[in-house]
């Protein structure tokens, strides 16, 4: 039948099926042998994997109701018998796998075992090296793309359990000959910064994409990390290297995180208010002890004692500080008229100090005239009083006692009397 007639229209769906019925009677069923890549098993069972060789790739499927005698993995050389189909949904032949069975193992394979059995010898894989998760981790170290899906599901994961924490990313292309060296790198970077644990990996893949992470040198990265590292790479069934070397392996990038976030922030808030809690309660019980013995003490016969001999102090240092404030006036009011004494002295040594008592003095030429001068020859003299000063002139100057009347010379004596006493 010619479907290229000028008029003849058809729907994918009607061309799908008849490549499908060509693929069937043309070629039906078949028995090819190649390389097993990108095995995976979804959810319902069904398992999908690719068939290579070096020049082309088939995509099969083995449904889960057909069992075989196999563990199948990537790298595996196998032999495979069914029908060829199509996947209308995607418009992709396939075979339709009715058995399967080993040929050989694949130079990746085979590879991945011998570095595999190498680093086991070496102690690469000893659980006793393998360090358990911080508990509550505050900065969290990331190697991978910085581009791919993997790191948007950490980020995301990390974001909604922790928003508290601090994201290191050490960014690293994780595919291709470049691969290895760059994640050895960004490993080696991460473990300069103060992160509590990294993790490591990258999205599914098949086992050429995921092959960076079954790399000596990348081994060797983790195995010298001195941070905890989460292996995750790629899906649930897929193994490499790193998972073995890795502090802990994990299915995949959205499970690292959850693993490394086991105590997301709502459970911490809760922790911390059971704690706040339980130290209330603790509190509270030493309190009550506490007062308990401080009542038993106060009701106590040494405490009265106490109580009674203190109060006696009390007293006694009440009466010292009396005696003490009688002692201070008498000494002040002793200092006091001591002060006064030599006031007054001190006042009636004063030169002028005699003219209040009625005496005064002689001035010639404002010149003071002692008591051994004598007036003779002096026609004027300046008296000079406390109040008042006069000016004498002199007519006739004698001895005291030989010119004086006698009743001036009582009145002097009785004025000397008056000044002594005072």
């Amino acid at each position: 039948m010619n479907y290229q007639q000028e008029n003849l229209t058809i729907s994918v769906s009607v061309l799908t099926q008849r490549i499908t019925q060509i693929l069937k009677s043309g070629i039906g069923a078949v028995s090819i042998s190649g390389e097993v890549s990108g095995f995976t098993v979804a959810f319902s069972g069904h398992r999908y994997f690719t068939l290579k060789d070096e020049g082309a790739q088939i995509d099969c499927v083995l449904w889960n109701s057909r069992t075989v005698d196999l563990t199948i993995a990537d790298g595996m050389i196998v032999i495979v018998r069914g029908n060829l189909s199509v996947y209308a949904i995607r418009g992709k032949y396939q075979i339709d796998c009715q058995a399967i069975a080993p040929m050989g193992q694949g130079d990746l394979y085979l590879a991945f075992e011998a570095l595999k059995q190498d680093l086991a010898a070496r102690g690469f894989f000893d659980l006793q090296r393998k360090r358990a998760l911080p508990n509550l981790p505050l900065r969290i170290g990331v190697v991978t793309s910085a581009t791919g899906a993997a790191l948007q599901d950490i980020l995301s994961t990390l974001k909604r359990r922790s928003p508290h924490c601090t994201v290191y990313l050490c960014p690293a292309i994780v595919q291709g000959e470049a691969a290895p060296a760059e994640v050895a790198a960004a490993i080696a970077a991460l473990n300069q910064t103060d992160a509590d644990v990294a993790i490591v990996g990258r999205g599914g893949g098949s086992i050429e994409d995921l092959w960076a992470f079954n790399t000596e040198i990348v081994a060797q990265a983790i195995y010298n990390s001195a941070i905890p590292i989460i292996s995750a790479v790629g899906h649930e069934t897929d193994f490499t290297i790193a998972d073995f070397v890795a502090d802990i392996r994990a299915a995949t990038p959205t499970a690292a995180a959850e693993l490394v976030t086991q105590r997301h922030s709502q459970e911490i808030m809760q922790s911390i208010a059971r704690t706040r809690e339980t130290l209330f309660g603790i509190m509270q019980s030493l309190l009550s002890d506490r007062l308990q013995q401080l009542d038993l003490l106060s009701r106590s016969y040494a405490f009265y004692k106490f109580s009674d001999r203190l109060q006696n102090y009390v007293q006694q240092v009440d009466d010292a500080e009396t005696s003490l404030q009688v002692s201070m006036h008498r000494h002040i009011r002793s200092a006091k008229d001591k002060l006064e004494a030599i006031a007054s002295h001190t006042k009636a040594l004063h030169p002028l100090a005699p003219l209040r008592r009625g005496f005064a003095l002689l001035q010639d030429d404002s010149r003071l005239i002692s008591a051994r001068e004598s007036l003779q020859n002096r026609a004027r003299i300046l008296i000079v009083r406390q109040d008042e000063v006069a000016y004498a002139k002199i007519d006739r100057v004698s001895l005291l006692t030989e010119s004086l009347p006698q009743d001036f010379c009582d009145n002097i004596q009785i004025n000397e009397n008056l000044t002594q006493r005072e």
